[in-house]
């Protein structure tokens, strides 16, 4: 017997195009005879066609749109096609459900990775300091530096800022730069200003880069001084002169009262020596000219 619904398709052939059912329960029912259990029996929901004939709401709602083109649409059939609207509309609340509880998620994932991202982590071992930093996760982290001999802070907190373990570390390096003066000899001006330029790079404060930047100009005045020496000890007017432009750019680099003074008695010292270089000179010249002009007269035989 051939349904009415059926009947009311625009197409009699669409009967044997209709998709044909997957389940056992169900067999040799057609899409149209599962239709109508739908319409005639609540406990046969829309859902189980969808499952037994691999179709999907939107195809039911499209036969149930040509029935009610075709006026063959009944007040049961409209009653049930109310129904598949209600259900595509609870399937699309629910997808966008899910994907504004996805977003809020990504939301929330990326904000904690970013504040992870600036933390720091202090840990001690082996007489070292480790320094942790936070990556774009929320939980990772990965080796920022470590310091040999450096001591942690008491107590160690769990979490650090960059504002807090920057200054830490230029404090570091700055003492490690002081270490090298106390070592007997000839300092190594090098790893002092190697020290110094790392400090300078994790100085965020401005005392902290006026500290660093004091004991570089500390150490070029200091190289300046030892070049000045070697110069004078040369004890000629030309290199002399070149002490004079080691101890004038020391003088430029901030000494402080001792040092400037320190330097111009330098100074004074080596202009006073040149001004008898000089007129040594100048004497030997004279006497040099006096016998061209009036040479030593040759012994009579």
């Amino acid at each position: 017997m051939i349904h009415p619904f059926e009947s009311a398709l625009p197409y009699r052939a669409a009967r044997s195009e209709a998709p044909r059912s997957k389940s056992a329960s169900a067999a040799g029912m057609t899409f149209y005879e599962a239709v109508n259990n739908c319409l005639q029996n609540r406990a046969y929901p829309l859902y189980k066609i969808q499952e037994q004939f691999s179709t999907n709401v939107n195809t039911i709602v499209s036969v149930f749109n040509s029935l009610a083109n075709t006026a063959a649409i009944s007040g049961e059939c409209a009653r049930c096609f109310g129904s598949s609207e209600r259900i595509i509309f609870m399937g699309k609340t629910a997808k966008y459900i899910s994907i504004i509880v996805l977003a809020i998620l990504i939301v929330i994932t990326i904000l904690t990775s970013h504040s992870n991202k600036d933390n720091y982590f202090i840990k001690y071992k082996d007489g070292a300091v480790y320094i942790w930093k936070g990556r774009f996760s929320p939980l990772g982290k990965e080796l920022f530096i470590t310091m040999p001999g450096a001591q942690p802070p008491n107590p160690i907190q769990k979490i650090y800022s960059r504002e807090e373990v920057f200054p830490f570390i230029a404090k570091y390096y700055i003492d490690m730069a002081d270490a090298i003066l106390d070592v007997p000899g000839l300092p190594d001006f090098e790893g002092m200003r190697t020290y110094l330029n790392k400090s300078l790079s994790y100085s965020i404060t401005s005392d902290q880069q006026e500290a660093a930047h004091a004991r570089l100009n500390k150490i070029d005045r200091m190289v300046l001084l030892y070049k000045a020496d070697i110069a004078v000890s040369k004890d000629t007017i030309p290199e002399l002169k070149t002490a004079l432009e080691y101890l004038n750019r020391a003088n430029t680099l901030g000494p402080d009262e001792l040092e400037s003074g320190h330097l111009k008695q330098k100074i004074d010292s080596i202009r006073a020596r040149m001004t008898i270089l000089e007129t040594e000179q100048l004497a030997a010249a004279q006497s040099q000219n006096q016998q061209d002009v009036n040479p030593p007269a040759k012994p009579v035989k």
